[in-house]
């Protein structure tokens, strides 16, 4: 479709124009239209629907600078969704434009790619519906018992136990050289004996990770597991699998668990965290080791620090300066418990 429809240059319609037009609820048409705006893309509200633009941005892990990638990433969401999201993600549909100006889905030049996604009931969204006391045991076993089978059919990644561990120790040292640039102002001693702990129970405790190669538990997974991803009813789904990094995707269904379990916690709820990581090892027969999910856990917050902390890099977030800060603090906290919990050989 992309080579079927005429095109311009990136540069001939702002980011701006497209937003200010996505807005515009006549245009779906819809009664309102919330917008959001994430680190990748806008996201716009709309009644009963959901469309997505992604932004023209280059980052370490991803560069969405030109239209064809962007359309690529589209496809990719869409696809890569379905497995878990069943029929959430509808279509992805061209902003076009003509002499009668920006069109959804119509003739003209082509401008841009959407992504259009069925919108979910926001109360039953895990992190809301665990704050309105709506995460009832059956609903969340349901979501669990989906997400699990969702692993036993997906194939193992071949991977060696060297190259995991490898993975595991450029993530580490990458994360710390982050977290101490001078800008951010952390208090060093808050952040320098995470990655220490870390690292020492990669190097000196191998065989837990060895064990995870050799048994084939290193999958496809979702890669962003986080409770505002998981919708509970109508129906157990779960939404924004990454689709412009198939490296974050792969990795050991003991840490995707393990993160959702720490962000569970984080909301107040480790009881709903457990329910996952229990139907998990009932349906698999995989007990993981407690020491494997404290280094995980440790491991994605020590992650989630660093990513918080990176707003500050961005103007639209300076005026939330301290939250973001305050947000970095927490995780190197939860990190550091978990650090703590960890196996030390001398």
């Amino acid at each position: 479709m992309l080579n079927e429809m005429s095109t311009v240059s990136d540069s001939t319609y702002s980011l701006q124009d497209k937003v200010d037009f996505l807005s515009n609820p006549k245009i779906y048409p819809a009664t309102t239209v919330e917008v959001l705006e994430t680190h990748m893309s806008y996201i716009f509200f709309a009644d009963q629907f959901v469309y997505k633009l992604k932004k023209p941005v280059l980052y370490d892990f991803l560069d969405f600078r030109s239209k064809a990638s962007r359309y690529f990433f589209c496809m990719e969401e869409l696809r890569i969704n379905q497995p878990l999201a069943s029929d959430t993600y509808l279509d992805v549909v061209p902003l076009t434009f003509s002499d009668h100006g920006f069109s959804l889905d119509g003739k003209g030049d082509m401008i841009d790619w959407l992504v259009k996604m069925k919108r979910l009931p926001k109360e039953y969204m895990l992190d809301k519906a665990i704050e309105r006391g709506l995460a009832s045991n059956d609903r969340v076993e349901d979501a669990a018992e989906m997400l699990v089978g969702f692993y036993m059919t997906s194939a193992a990644n071949r991977i060696s136990a060297h190259h995991f561990r490898q993975q595991f120790i450029r993530e580490i040292e990458l994360n710390s050289v982050e977290l101490l640039r001078k800008e951010f102002n952390l208090e060093k001693s808050a952040v320098v004996r995470i990655p220490t702990d870390l690292l020492h129970f990669v190097f000196n405790y191998a065989n837990y990770f060895d064990e995870r190669v050799s048994r084939s538990r290193i999958v496809d997974g979702h890669g962003d597991l986080r409770p505002e991803h998981i919708c509970l009813a109508p129906k157990p789904v779960i939404i924004d699998r990454i689709e412009f990094n198939t490296n974050l995707r792969v990795l050991d269904v003991a840490e995707e668990l393990s993160f959702l379990a720490l962000e569970c916690e984080i909301l107040n709820s480790p009881a709903v965290g457990q329910i996952f990581l229990k139907v998990y090892e009932t349906k698999s027969y995989d007990k993981i080791p407690k020491e494997l999910i404290n280094f995980y856990k440790a491991k994605r917050a020590f992650l989630r620090a660093k990513l918080s902390i990176h707003h500050l890099l961005e103007k639209r977030y300076q005026t939330e300066k301290q939250k973001w800060i305050n947000r970095c603090n927490n995780y190197l906290a939860a990190a550091r418990v978990y650090c703590d919990r960890l196996p030390k050989k001398s």
